[in-house]
């Protein structure tokens, strides 16, 4: 009897385990293809500038590293690429193989270097500049001063 009752122990405790990891969850995520764009928004059109070592102009004072090159720009942001027809976007996501040979055949620690260089050359008398730089106009999406749809500013 004894040897009975601990066997419908033993049975009664074995469901009760099994229940209680049941809520055990497994789960996969795959992705296939490029990320979503995140948004890059600009609140006024960058100034672009152009160092002579890197043959395209790389934009100065905004939060991202953005350039323009063959009349399209570009963001590399979180180590993806995006291109987009505007400075403001719309983004595609773009991978390396897609990006312009320029862009796509320096490194860009070298990059980021020449802008930082050209940066701080434009700062030191931007009025008289000699280098090449890109003035995108305002196209109506940021917040800035400009030809754009909002607020007039008082200046």
């Amino acid at each position: 009897m004894r040897h009975m009752l601990f066997l419908l122990l033993a049975v009664a405790l074995m469901g009760t385990s099994v229940a209680q990891a049941s809520d055990v969850d497994f789960g996969l995520d795959v992705h296939i293809g490029s990320h979503g764009a995140r948004p890059v928004v600009v609140h006024e059109p960058p100034v672009f500038l152009a160092p002579a070592e890197l043959g395209f102009h790389v934009a100065v004072g905004v939060p991202y590293d953005m350039f323009y090159v063959g009349g399209s720009y570009y963001v590399c942001k979180d180590r993806r690429w995006y291109r987009g027809a505007s400075y403001n976007g719309p983004w595609q996501g773009v991978g390396p193989r897609h990006l312009p040979p320029g862009l796509a055949k320096k490194r860009y620690r070298d990059i980021i270097r020449a802008r930082d260089a050209e940066y701080a050359h434009y700062r030191r008398d931007r009025h008289h500049y000699k280098g090449r730089a890109h003035y995108p106009q305002d196209d109506g999406r940021g917040h800035g001063k400009g030809n754009g749809k909002g607020h007039k500013h008082k200046g």
